[in-house]
C-alpha cells in the first residue's frame, strides 16, 4: 500500500517528538558516508559565515578609513566657519604635550593617547569674543558615530586642556548610531558633524561661543 501525504506528515511529526527514533532511521537507511557528506555542506555554511563577518568588519573598517581620507581633504571647508588660517597641528600637539609631560601635568600614556586622535586641526577663531584665539580641535571620524568615539573626542581634549591648551572635542561621521546620541553630545559641548552638516550651526554663533567658552583652560 502506498504512503499518503497524510502518512508523511504523521511520521515527520513523530520523528519530531522521538530524536532516538530519528537517529535509528537515519542509521538504518544512510550508510556512514552519506552521513558525512550531509554533515559537510553545515561547517562549509559555518564556514562561510565566519568570513561574511569577517568581510563585514573589513567593509566597517575600509568606510571609517575612507571618511577620515575625505575629512582630512575638507577639513578647511567644515572648519572655516570656525576658524581661519586651520591647519594640521600634530607638531604643535606634540610640543604642547611634551612641555606639559615634563611638567607633570599629563602622563606618557595620556600624551600618547590624545596623539591617537583621528586628525589634531588649529586655527584661529574666526569673530566674535574670541575672535584671534587658538584652537585646537580634537577630532574623531567615523562611518558611524558611536558613544566611544564620543568619549574619545571628550577625553582627548580634556588631557589638552590640562596642559594648558584650549582644545575643543569634535566628532564626525557619515551618520550616527541614534539621534539620541548626538543630542547627548551636544548637550556635553561636542561639535558635531553628520553627512558634513556641522552642529551647533555657523549661523548660531551664540552656542558656538558657549561652547568654546565651556573648554576654554
Amino acid at each position: 500500500m502506498a504512503l499518503t501525504r497524510e502518512d508523511i506528515y504523521a511520521l515527520l511529526h513523530l520523528l519530531d517528538e522521538d530524536p532516538q527514533l530519528l537517529e535509528e532511521l537515519r542509521r538504518r537507511i544512510l550508510p556512514d558516508h552519506f552521513v558525512f557528506e550531509v554533515r559537510l555542506p553545515t561547517e562549509w555554511m559555518a564556514q562561510v559565515d565566519r568570513r561574511l563577518a569577517n568581510l563585514e568588519r573589513d567593509v566597517v573598517r575600509l568606510k571609517g578609513i575612507s571618511k577620515e581620507i575625505a575629512f582630512r581633504q575638507k577639513a578647511s571647508s567644515y572648519l572655516g566657519a570656525l576658524l581661519k588660517g586651520g591647519r594640521e597641528a600634530s607638531e604643535l600637539v606634540n610640543e604642547i604635550l611634551d612641555k606639559a609631560e615634563a611638567s607633570g601635568l599629563v602622563t606618557p600614556q595620556e600624551a600618547d593617547y590624545v596623539r591617537t586622535a583621528d586628525l589634531l586641526w588649529v586655527g584661529a577663531v574666526r569673530r566674535g569674543m574670541f575672535a584671534n584665539e587658538q584652537i585646537i580641535v580634537v577630532i574623531e571620524i567615523s562611518w558611524v558615530v558611536d558613544e566611544q568615539a564620543v568619549e574619545r573626542a571628550i577625553k582627548k581634549a580634556q588631557i589638552l586642556r590640562r596642559a594648558g591648551a584650549w582644545a575643543v572635542p569634535f566628532v564626525s561621521g557619515e551618520e550616527w548610531v541614534s539621534q539620541e546620541l548626538k543630542q547627548k553630545a551636544l548637550q556635553q559641548f561636542v561639535f558635531c558633524s553628520e553627512d558634513g552638516k556641522v552642529e551647533p550651526d555657523r549661523s548660531d554663533y551664540t552656542t558656538i561661543e558657549r561652547f568654546l567658552e565651556v573648554w576654554k583652560p
